[in-house]
């Protein structure tokens, strides 16, 4: 998607009412097909005039205006060392719009993308490192906003609300309530037509029939029943919110991507079945026990997530600065030390080491990480894999965390898979590389492997490592 047209852009200087004493915060507006957007630019506390920080667009929850979710992550950002904007999307908060407190898909992307290119004119802003931070409904709409968009260089979603038909038809009711709401959406939208809006409560404790009736968070006034928010909900914003596909988002989703979420926060499924579409860089935190509500504003985990999603658009960003060349290198060291041993091309994967390598395994089997010579490395591999009839060590997902002159880090997902006969051990996980660079050429001076699934049986290893002296 490209990104919207911005007509004019108009940083309106209101002073500098900071949330906290050392955020430096400033209100903006720009404009985007012909309504005027109001926002909040937050800058670290140790920014200095002159300076181009990395940036980021926050988006919030449906409903919400950028006093809420959206500003307090922007703050967190801050906090972090980034340029941070928090804006009220049309119809919402103080931004204009003609058609008030809807929740409509398309134009909340719209607004973001023009968010981005915004950003992309201040000169406090790096207009080369610019990242989307999507929270709940805001996770499609970011993802949507970013996507072939030049202005965005990597996107983290928070508790991302993602959705498609039988997610929809799960929540809502199935065919029969889902279908009863378009009705509801079409009646509003005519009714809209003629001059007369169709809305309702947002939130409330005594008002069945609102929107979020009891919910936590948008019915507590100390967290985000706040005066500002505008707790109305048009009607005609069934149709477009219901029929709008954000989990097939991730197939067309070209920036490196994080997912932080909780199986206890709403619709996990969508955010995992959006996460299998994405087809390049990819990471994802899952935190136990975290409601989606808590996501919003509770210490602990805006602290993760924010902490995360800073990590993310740094590594990132890193790795964009890296050349070609010796991104290239660095793969494919990464590549012969799994193929080398696969092949058991031990000459291969010995070239792919420094010297001496620590290797830390100790997530699978406990224990201390060692450092030790890389021929006794390769000794101890080639004494025991061998002895499996196959194995498989799948390497995805490379990354490129740091170069820094000779050093460099990486990091990779992984899928191994060892058989013998029809016996299977498989391991899946994450390595972190630390490489040096040796005459030119990238070699691993550390390993760090860490497991996060297994299934088969392990016991597979000490059979190898007894047959592995028959077989040579």
């Amino acid at each position: 998607m490209k990104a919207a047209a911005v007509s004019t852009f108009c940083i309106a200087m209101m002073g500098s009412a900071a949330i906290a004493e050392d955020i430096q915060t400033r209100s903006v507006s720009f404009e985007n097909r012909g309504a005027t957007l109001a926002g909040t630019l937050y800058l670290p506390p140790d920014y200095r005039s002159g300076e181009r920080r990395p940036g980021v667009v926050v988006s919030g929850a449906w409903t919400s205006i950028k006093e809420q979710m959206s500003g307090l992550y922007a703050r967190e950002m801050a906090e972090r060392g980034f340029a941070a904007l928090a804006f009220d999307h049309r119809g919402w908060g103080q931004s204009g719009g003609e058609i008030r407190f809807k929740e409509d898909p398309a134009e909340k992307t719209r607004d973001i993308a023009a968010a981005a290119a915004f950003m992309a004119t201040l000169p406090e802003v790096d207009a080369v490192n610019i990242n989307g931070l999507g929270i709940c409904a805001s996770a499609g709409y970011m993802a949507a906003a970013a996507t072939g968009n030049a202005n965005f260089a990597a996107v983290a979603l928070v508790a991302p609300w993602l959705h498609n038909r039988q997610v929809v038809e799960q929540v809502y009711g199935g065919r029969e309530g889902v279908s009863k709401l378009i009705a509801t959406s079409r009646e509003a939208e005519t009714s809209e037509g003629r001059g007369q809006p169709r809305t309702i409560t947002a939130a409330s404790m005594t008002d069945q029939a609102s929107l979020m009736y009891q919910i936590p968070y948008y019915t507590e006034a100390d967290r985000g029943l706040i005066p500002q928010y505008d707790n109305r909900f048009n009607l005609a914003s069934w149709e477009p919110w219901l029929t709008y596909d954000s989990v097939s988002l991730g197939a067309k989703l070209d920036k490196p991507t994080l997912i932080v979420h909780s199986e206890g926060a709403a619709v996990p499924q969508g955010a995992h079945a959006f996460y299998a579409l994405l087809p390049g860089e990819k990471s994802e935190l899952w935190l136990d026990g975290i409601s989606q509500f808590d996501f919003y504003d509770r210490p602990e985990p805006v602290t993760i997530a924010a902490d995360a999603a800073a990590a993310h658009f740094t590594r990132a960003n890193a790795s964009q600065q890296i050349a070609p060349q010796d991104r290239a290198a660095i793969m494919d060291t990464i590549t012969d030390i799994a193929t080398g041993a696969d092949r058991h091309q031990w000459d291969r994967v010995r070239r792919a080491f420094a010297d001496e390598v620590t290797l830390d395994y100790t997530s699978l089997w406990g224990g201390t990480p060692t450092t030790q010579a890389a021929d006794d490395i390769i000794r101890q591999w080639s004494g025991f894999l061998p002895g499996f009839d196959e194995t498989q060590h799948l390497v995805t997902n490379h990354t490129i965390t740091s170069l820094e002159g000779a050093k460099a880090t990486a990091e990779a997902d992984f899928q191994a898979t060892h058989r013998i006969g029809t016996d299977l051990w498989v391991l899946t996980g994450h390595y972190r590389y630390e490489l040096v660079k040796v005459n030119a050429a990238w070699k691993v001076s550390a390993l760090t492997m860490t497991a996060t699934d297994e299934t088969g049986d392990r016991g597979l290893v000490a059979r190898a490592a007894e047959r592995a002296p028959k077989i040579r």
